[in-house]
């Protein structure tokens, strides 16, 4: 059976199984939604503008169009102290011109809220989340490159009093690509946590974790030449702040300093501090802005990298111009360091600059329809030759739920 009949014989049988459950439970505990998209892309491979198209991708045009089709369901019910959640999509994305990088994903996210006394409750969840490399970080060209993130987690909190609770968890998560990728390989991850956390009655909190995490490394036999490892493991130490500023403001603070060890290979071996800031703010009743800040590193192994150094700022305006109609624009910048090369200092680390804008623009002509336009401009620029690039997208939506 082709990609195509497996698709649409996938989402046959969810709105069958849609309908019969809108049935026999009613539409409270039940969303439906449809959506259809058209998106074009100008430079889908994120290549330099002097790159010779003809000779990477046997055409002398790096633009695409992609067809997106995907319908969603999403189920929740409350019995006494217990919730239940579910939600599931088929998504099919379907490329004009480069056809081999077609595909339909399969996501979910299902959560059990459970409570055995008001004051002691938790979750037990899982989620999978497929979606394709980006060609920022993947250029194998002619092969298909999807990645599977899924993970659980079991967590619980006993509120000591009124203020005081703890909170302890244990997760599970993996990373699989299609292709080998080295600098964000495959892994599997176990990790577990405890922590403290303060309720204000005014509705502000701080936190505070620790957490352990052991990973192994998916499909990779140590390999001396390169010094890469089989596994890891990380500790962080995490403080967290949720400030109710004003009726109109939240605020969000973290800090956490993080340590990776690898078990062989301790030239492989980076910690230091994250950070991050996101705040709210409401100017009026009918515009807002969402801005935040955030210094990240993250495993990035390569032949002269241990890990990135990414600080990131971004600034989202919202309007709304009327019930129906609502207008959102975005700006992002950041800036990424390769740091921890494990065969010494190099003379010039690679360090890079990203940037996108964007404008979006949705109309709910009905109830159940929104239709949404949006525009970006991506960019990059590296001190390493042939990462430069510059992307332009236009996409268009009809989303219809119930």
């Amino acid at each position: 059976m082709g990609l195509r009949r497996r698709y649409w014989v996938s989402l046959a049988v969810l709105l069958m199984f849609c309908t019969a459950t809108v049935r026999a439970q009613g539409e409270d505990t039940l969303k439906l939604k449809v959506e259809s998209s058209l998106r074009f892309d100008n430079n889908l491979f994120r290549l330099p503008a002097d790159a010779n198209l003809e000779a990477l991708l046997g055409r002398v045009s790096a633009a695409e169009r992609i067809d997106i089709n995907s319908l969603s369901l999403s189920f929740s019910t409350t019995l006494s102290l217990q919730k239940f959640e579910l939600s599931a999509s088929l998504t099919n994305f379907r490329y004009q011109n480069f056809s081999y990088l077609s595909y339909v994903a399969h996501n979910y996210n299902a959560a059990w809220r459970w409570a055995l006394t008001p004051s002691l409750r938790g979750s037990l969840g899982s989620q999978r989340q497929q979606t394709i490399n980006s060609f920022a970080d993947y250029q194998g060209f002619g092969l298909q490159n999807l990645r599977t993130n899924s993970s659980s987690r079991l967590d619980a909190a006993y509120d000591l009093d009124g203020s005081w609770s703890v909170v302890a968890g244990v997760s599970r998560a993996s990373q699989i690509n299609q292709q080998a990728l080295t600098a964000q390989g495959d892994y599997r991850e176990q990790s577990a946590d405890l922590g403290l956390r303060y309720n204000a009655g005014s509705g502000s909190a701080v936190s505070y974790t620790l957490r352990s995490a052991n990973g192994n490394y998916i499909d990779l036999a140590m390999a001396p030449a390169g010094l890469y490892d089989d596994g890891f493991q990380q500790i962080e130490s995490e403080l967290r702040l949720r400030w109710i500023a004003s009726g109109k403001s939240v605020a969000e603070l973290y800090t956490s300093q993080i340590s990776r060890t690898h078990p062989h290979y301790a030239r492989r071996d980076y910690g230091g501090r994250n950070a991050g800031v996101n705040f709210n703010w409401s100017l009026s009743g009918k515009s807002a802005l969402v801005a935040s800040w955030a210094r990240e590193l993250a495993s990035y192994q390569t032949n002269t990298s241990n890990y990135s150094q990414t600080a990131r700022l971004s600034l989202g305006p919202v309007w709304q111009l009327s019930p129906k109609a609502v207008v959102r624009a975005r700006y992002e910048v950041a800036q990424s360091d390769y740091l921890g090369s494990p065969f010494g200092a190099l003379a010039t680390p690679r360090s890079d600059t990203t940037s996108a804008a964007s404008l979006a623009f949705d109309w709910q002509p009905y109830q159940h329809l929104t239709i949404s336009t949006s525009l970006e401009n991506a960019t990059r620029r590296s001190n390493l030759a042939g990462l430069d690039y510059e992307g332009k997208m236009a996409t268009v939506s009809a989303q219809f739920s119930y």
